[in-house]
């Protein structure tokens, strides 16, 4: 028999929990960010690092808001974010491929005795 008595949490505390899930996820992301940047992991990786909160982010907006509209979000960000990506990852390697050039460029000038 049903005595109106609820049972599990209510929409306001499940809000609650998903607030404190993202601040405790953002205090630890950002202590990871940290780590990767003092250890020089994180050199070209910058648009994914954003990638991951992002999408920690619209996970944990889908119990309150629903898939379709963090769907529709997503979709979003995929059109806008893409292009960001593509383009981070493209000065990258262009970066690397010139200082790879450049180092090639230099060995090549000792090696001929001609250091400068």
């Amino acid at each position: 028999m049903h005595n109106g008595a609820q049972s599990g949490p209510n929409p306001g505390e499940i809000t609650i929990i998903i607030l404190v899930v993202a601040f405790v996820f953002g205090i630890a992301y950002n202590g990871f960010v940290a780590w990767l940047e003092k250890s020089g992991r994180d050199d070209g990786y910058t648009a994914f690092l954003v990638v991951g909160g992002v999408l920690t982010t619209l996970a944990l907006a889908i119990p309150l808001i629903g898939l379709q509209p963090v769907l529709v979000v997503l979709l979003l960000f995929g059109c806008t974010g893409l292009p960001m990506i593509i383009g981070s990852v493209y000065r990258h390697t262009e970066t690397r491929r010139i200082a790879r050039e450049n180092l090639q460029a230099t060995l090549q000038e000792f090696s001929n005795g001609n250091p400068g």
